[in-house]
């Protein structure tokens, strides 16, 4: 079975990746082709894909497993590293990686995800799953706090006058060096969206994709409560998950705060529209919390 790469992927690595992405687009069919071949895979089904990977459905000596092609980029290892790390637990297998780690066989999943479970359900799922994947990070794991300097970096950059209250980009800059004097010692997953989220067997739920740094759980609120169409009911969702995550809900709704101020200014200077503008806002207009240190 020939590979098609869809088309939504090239223009999505395009944007994304610059020059770089026409090689590996016309290399893509071909990378597949000996992937099937050194693990005695044969595809299963259409192709599905994300922003700079495509993932097809196969099938190696009888067993269900997903392949997974990236764009090689420094997140790859850092995705087999986590996986490897936890080792199934609230997340998928990881099956086979290649050397650079650009490509997995993973474990089958989906293709439902947590988007089709009620909200506040899927809020607790979530937290859980997080609390869950709060191990202790081997050593080498990238810290979030290590994050935070380009971060800072690119929020001077965008916070342009007149684009948000200067009140507001600065408690995000005060979140931000909050957390680069994180000590945290355990993992978390860095995009736990719902639909990071697939339903399993092995599992109802299980986690795709980890970024797999070393830091508080409640730097994943965001993107748990984030990815809405609507303002309301944030603040209950905040807390839903910092329940289910055992993590602080001040802590939390500051991340979300801080995060949803540099998702606002990205998408004004780039025109994107992946997070709906009135949540943003409702977001980045909280009232503050005290300030607890991340566990």
């Amino acid at each position: 079975m020939s590979v098609v790469v869809p088309a939504r992927l090239a223009k999505a690595v395009r944007r994304r990746e610059g020059a770089a992405a026409e090689a590996w687009l016309r290399e893509l069919p071909g990378l597949v082709e000996d992937a099937c071949v050194r693990w005695d895979c044969q595809i299963a089904g259409s192709p599905l894909h994300g922003e700079t990977a495509l993932v097809l459905p196969v099938e190696c000596a009888g067993q269900a497993a997903a392949l997974k092609i990236s764009f090689p980029h420094q997140h790859c290892a850092a995705e087999a590293a986590a996986l490897k790390h936890f080792d199934g637990a609230g997340v998928v297998r990881l099956l086979e990686a290649s050397a650079d780690s650009s490509t997995l066989l993973l474990e089958r999943v989906g293709p439902a995800t947590l988007e089709t479970v009620r909200v506040e359900e899927a809020t607790e799922i979530a937290g859980e799953l997080a609390r869950r994947l709060a191990v202790p990070a081997p050593a080498g794991t990238r810290a979030l706090s290590s994050t935070t300097g380009p971060w800072l970096a690119q929020l001077d950059q965008q916070a342009m006058p007149g684009l948000l209250p200067k009140r507001e980009v600065d408690r995000a800059r005060e979140l931000i060096a909050f957390l680069a004097d994180d000590r945290t010692g355990t993992m978390l997953h860095g995009d736990l969206h719902f639909g990071n989220v697939l339903r399993a067997r092995r599992e109802p739920w299980l986690a795709i994709d980890p970024i797999g740094w070393r830091g508080t759980a409640a730097f994943d609120a965001f993107t748990v409560v984030a990815r809405r169409r609507r303002a309301d009911d944030l603040t209950a969702l905040i807390t839903r998950f910092s329940r289910a995550a055992q993590t602080d809900p001040g802590l939390a709704a500051r991340c979300c705060q801080a995060r949803a101020v540099s998702a606002y200014l990205h998408q004004e200077h780039t025109g994107g529209a992946w997070f709906d503008r009135d949540v943003l806002l409702a977001l980045i207009s909280g009232t503050s919390p005290p300030r607890p240190r991340p566990r």
